[in-house]
């Protein structure tokens, strides 16, 4: 069983330097946010109980992946986060293809158990893959494997996704905010980036790189959008302050920035190659960085969906070059997605209008034919 009063017991206590502030000050102070985690067999063995001693509140795990694989740390880390009182999520890592939306949720759902138990969050959905179906298709797909999973739980899932990867692989659909959000954007700014019409995020992964202690090596930190009693009825149980809650461990900010970017030229045949290259440099200096994925997107002038074309890594001096060959006219642009160290930035597009080689003629074959002389 979940030790609901253990945890109710936590999270006040997390919550009391909080509380007992004056209520002026209290009503003046910007909200913080509930910090958590999300692991999968990649983090190894994990002493949760070291987890929680740092301020820890809630934490996702991998639990399947398509529709034959489970994490094998999956059984371990579940008991483990209910014995320490952890608030705990599962999330399925997607493989779209047609005709499995249906069959990858009764599988997720098979090795997970029931989400209506205390301490348990939502489901949640991982899309990083479309599985080469179009936004279309993807989009129905996505709805088929949520309302699965959400008649066999009785929960409604949360989708996690990054910024780009909806706009681009999903046209930004505003079909699906009745479902909480959670987004993944690394970004020094106070807020993530949050596409797709969602008035607001749920849950924040906001670096890849965070340590906590009782976790090998970089781990995922999230934070919950929302106060400890808010974020504990989330997750089937009760408990928690409607005061702000005190934050867990910091994760130092990520340098600014820039990404320049020129083209080679503007106006190219059809099938030929145009280079477009630049520098990704820090904001507050010149120096260049090295050895980052710079990658090159595009979309045609008739469209809003972009697509990544081709990738590559800067050099010493923070130089990268790449290149494309045209088909049509369109507007292509670079990005760097950044991390804990260096946060994302994105050049200007530039459009490169792409125009049909016009036929020459050979004059000497035109020639009319010259009769032969007198013999």
């Amino acid at each position: 069983m979940f030790a609901q009063t253990l945890a109710a017991a936590r999270r006040t206590r997390r919550s009391v330097v909080v509380v007992g502030t004056a209520v002026a000050a209290l009503a003046a102070s910007t909200l913080a946010y509930a910090d958590g985690v999300d692991v999968s067999h990649w983090q190894g063995t994990i002493a949760w109980s070291k987890v929680d001693n740092a301020g820890i509140q809630f934490a996702f795990m991998k639990a399947t992946e398509g529709a034959t694989y489970t994490d094998p740390m999956l059984a371990r880390n579940w008991a483990a986060t209910q014995q320490v009182g952890i608030y705990r999520g599962a999330y399925h890592f997607a493989r779209p293809s047609v005709g499995s939306a249906g069959t990858q949720a009764r599988y997720f759902v098979s090795k997970v158990g029931s989400f209506k138990k205390p301490g348990v969050l939502p489901p949640v959905l991982d899309l990083e893959v479309t599985g080469g179906l179009g936004p279309a298709s993807l989009r129905t797909w996505i709805s088929n494997w949520l309302t699965t999973v959400e008649n066999l739980t009785g929960r409604r899932p949360i989708l996690y996704f990054s910024p780009s990867f909806w706009e681009t692989r999903l046209g930004n659909s505003t079909a699906f905010t009745r479902y909480p959000l959670w987004i993944a954007h690394y970004t020094t700014a106070s807020a993530p980036r949050v596409p797709g019409g969602w008035s607001t995020w749920t849950f924040w992964q906001r670096t890849n790189s965070g340590r906590v202690s009782g976790i090998p090596g970089d781990v995922d930190m999230n934070r919950f959008n929302g106060t400890t009693a808010q974020l504990a009825r989330l997750a089937w149980t009760t408990g928690g302050t409607t005061a702000p809650a005190q934050p867990g461990p910091t994760v130092p900010a990520a340098a600014a920035t820039t990404l320049s970017m020129t083209a080679s030229k503007t106006t190219a045949t059809v099938g030929e190659r145009v280079s477009f290259a630049g520098y990704l440099r820090t904001a507050s200096a010149p120096t260049g960085i090295a050895g980052r994925t710079v990658s090159l997107w595009s979309k045609s002038a008739a469209s809003s969906t972009w697509g990544k074309v081709a990738s590559g890594t800067t050099n010493s001096a923070g130089h990268y070059s790449l290149s494309a060959p045209m088909s049509t006219a369109s507007d292509y642009q670079a990005r760097f997605v950044g991390g804990s160290a260096y946060a994302s930035s994105t050049a200007s597009s530039i459009r490169v209008t792409a125009v049909r080689a016009v036929a020459t003629t050979d004059l000497h074959k035109e020639k009319d034919r010259v009769p032969p002389g007198p013999r």
